[in-house]
């Protein structure tokens, strides 16, 4: 039994060193790389050509909310490395921080999913579908998206507090009836509903395409203007769907975390599996 324990001693010391590296060290590689792609995103999104482009819209604000997600959902870990995050003892801070994570993270994945219905809608052969794709509709779904999420997470100002322990952050939802609720909303509005929405409208966007073969925008003239739009309608279904397989893909474990986290809020948990969850967390 003293084997045991010391060997679970030994074990939980060792992912408390990963975990404090991995925030450390790790949310440096990720904040690169997320923000150099995020920046290429914006300048190609914010080109003049794209900008009457719903679709293309779409795109730019989804990364300029992935942006803000990342860098107020990441900093705070990198800074707690070095003992610097403010968040984790100041209660205004960590309020706002989960907030805008939340609202921002939930904005961005809506954003990608109203993109698939748009691309459907243009690729569809009824004239009344194809003008559902317009910037009014897009400025529309965007605001209430922004208004519904902060609404949806307007909890985070009574729920989240810092200087916790024995919770995956410092700065953190204080009792179990908030992390029901967060890790509940969290799960469905960030990524079960929004995948959900994707992959039908994204299945009936391919079949819409092969369906009218070369031609995704109605044919009423030959010139270079049509010729161009429908070119870049076509490349924009591609980058769509390939970033719709990858987001779910990446998104998978994030959800299925939620979902075990929810599942096990009123069970006693070992400190070795505490240390286990918050590695994974």
């Amino acid at each position: 039994q003293k084997y045991k324990d010391t060997m679970s001693t030994d074990i939980i010391t060792t992912l408390t060193v990963i975990t404090f590296q991995m925030n450390r060290y790790l949310t440096i590689f990720i904040l690169f790389f997320g923000a150099f792609g995020n920046v290429i995103s914006l300048l190609i999104f914010y080109q003049t050509k794209h900008r009457t482009n719903p679709c293309a819209v779409y795109f730019f604000y989804t990364s300029a909310a992935g942006r803000i997600a990342l860098y107020s959902g990441l900093l705070s870990r990198f800074f707690a490395g070095f003992s610097l995050d403010r968040s984790a003892t100041d209660a205004t801070i960590c309020k706002l921080r989960a907030f805008i994570v939340w609202v921002s993270a939930t904005a961005s994945s809506w954003y990608i999913t109203y993109a698939t219905v748009d691309r459907y809608c243009i690729s569809c052969r009824e004239v009344r579908l194809r003008n559902l794709s317009n910037l009014r509709y897009t400025r529309r779904a965007m605001i209430n998206t922004v208004v519904g999420a902060s609404t949806v997470f307007a909890e985070t100002f009574y729920c989240y507090v810092p200087n916790l322990r024995n919770s995956p952050l410092t700065c953190y939802a204080q009792n179990m009836v908030c992390r029901f609720y967060n890790e509940t909303a969290s799960a469905l509005i960030f990524f079960f509903i929004p995948s959900t929405i994707m992959f039908i409208f994204g299945y009936a966007s391919i079949l819409n395409v092969k369906k009218l073969h070369y031609s995704i925008a109605p044919v009423a003239s030959t010139n270079g203007t049509v010729m161009t739009m429908k070119k870049t309608d076509r490349q924009l279904i591609h980058m769509l769907i390939a970033q719709v397989i990858l987001l779910t893909i990446f998104n998978i474990p994030l959800a299925a975390q939620r979902l075990y986290v929810t599942s096990t809020l009123n069970s006693a948990k070992t400190l070795l599996r505490s240390t286990i969850e918050n590695l994974y967390f």
